[in-house]
């Protein structure tokens, strides 16, 4: 799996809240896990200043806009460009408040549907290692992991505002909208909630 983080955000408050850009997890890393600071594959760069808490966000579930802290230069990523051979899970709020892709390598076979995938990860502790998300991650397929992706795309889109004026909400808002489809994600929580295994008859 690689970790794009990009530029410095704002609120950083996710169902992945554990995900963190330290200097440990920087650079190639060990195994599949890599957070990688560099917008050189598949990034656009607009004309400058831009304002992080502004202007550092998820376009959509497979793009990114990170407000550089060195330059002021608005850089937006395609997030599927830059994962390359690996699948883009989703753009996603990291714990320290940066907008990163998500990309990772699905397994062969689903194993997982889309609950079973965000049950899998809600048991990762993701400040300790990749690793535990990996296997969930290899445990479905492309699809699945897309749709899961779609899912906490729109929970963090739909409280980003709300997080940033209200940090102490942020998490009981993101929660809902994951959890129970509010704030406008009762679409993407169904469409999780109807994907079935291979194998499980429909009722």
């Amino acid at each position: 799996m690689v970790l794009i983080a990009l530029g410095l955000g704002g609120a950083g408050c996710d169902f992945f809240r554990e995900l963190e850009s330290e200097p440990g997890a920087t650079g190639t890393g060990t195994g599949t896990d890599t957070a990688a600071g560099s917008t050189s594959s598949g990034g656009t760069a607009d004309a400058g200043p831009c304002e992080i808490a502004v202007d550092d966000r998820c376009l959509d579930q497979d793009a990114v806009a990170s407000c550089d802290p060195v330059d002021g230069i608005l850089r937006e990523v395609d997030c599927p460009a830059v994962c390359g051979s690996l699948t883009n899970f989703s753009c996603v709020v990291t714990g320290t408040g940066q907008h990163s892709c998500w990309c990772v390598d699905p397994g062969e076979n689903k194993q997982l549907t889309c609950t079973g995938l965000e049950s899998c990860l809600g048991g990762c502790d993701l400040s300790q290692s990749f690793e535990c998300a990996d296997k969930c991650f290899g445990r479905t397929d492309a699809t699945t992991i897309r749709l899961f992706g779609a899912l906490v795309h729109c929970a963090e889109t739909a409280c980003e505002d709300a997080c940033r004026e209200v940090p102490s909400g942020c998490q009981a808002c993101v929660d809902a909208a994951r959890t129970a489809g509010e704030s406008g994600c009762s679409l993407p929580r169904a469409v999780c909630d109807d994907d079935r295994d291979p194998e499980e008859p429909w009722p």
